[in-house]
């Protein structure tokens, strides 16, 4: 009640709204300008690799323990929130940080200290990122070392497949894990059901054409996000 509220006459305030409705409408076509881009991409995936989920194309498959290396992040130290393990310049990624990315993690608004780099474990620099607690199944990959919990799994691909390909293959499921996920406190699944998961593995040629395709269309994805 004791809040003043400025005098502004009726066509100033007509002028502002019309600005602010121009400005959410351009927000909005941005939005959808770079959904499009996403769907562009999944249709080329499925032009070159079939639908994964049914493996439409017959093409061989394998687990990803098989395509590179696999486990969880290490976080020992109980409770992980002490404030001794953190504060550090060593990065720590969080789940909610990988299901707020795009295709790169280029961000961190958490860091561990010395004491939280020795109960945990960094990863490199290029590793997919995906969580298994909270944010199911959705992927992202580092842009710089960093540590991670064990609500987080890394992925690094070996010479049968790469993990931008593995990236998009994982979008296609996200969904079905998410919904098959059992839910007690937070939704979560295990390590296992992930090493059993069987991803198709087409020519690594066609795998890595369809990295630099995806990498150019994430350039156009970043000029939009600019705007």
């Amino acid at each position: 009640k004791e809040m003043t509220i400025p005098d502004i006459s009726v066509e100033q305030q007509k002028f502002c709204s019309s600005v602010l409705d121009k400005l959410h409408k351009l927000i909005q076509m941005r939005q959808q300008e770079l959904q499009k881009l996403d769907e562009f991409i999944k249709a080329r995936f499925v032009e070159l690799f079939g639908d994964p989920v049914s493996n439409s194309y017959g093409l061989p498959e394998a687990t990803l323990p098989d395509l590179g290396e696999f486990g969880r992040g290490v976080s020992k130290h109980r409770p992980r929130n002490d404030i001794k393990l953190l504060g550090g310049k060593y990065p720590l990624i969080q789940t909610g940080d990988v299901a707020n990315a795009g295709l790169y993690i280029t961000s961190y608004s958490s860091t561990y200290s010395e004491l939280g780099l020795k109960q945990s474990k960094m990863w490199d620099k290029g590793t997919l990122c995906i969580t298994i607690a909270a944010n199911i199944a959705k992927t992202a990959i580092l842009e710089f070392d960093a540590c991670f919990p064990d609500s987080v799994v890394g992925f690094i691909a070996n010479e049968r497949t790469n993990n931008i390909f593995v990236h998009y293959w994982f979008s296609f499921f996200q969904a079905i894990l998410e919904s098959q996920a059992p839910e007690s406190a937070q939704k979560n699944i295990n390590l296992k059901i992930l090493s059993e998961l069987k991803v198709i593995v087409p020519e690594k040629r066609k795998q890595d054409q369809f990295a630099s395709f995806v990498k150019l269309t994430d350039k156009s994805k970043v000029a939009v996000r600019k705007y």
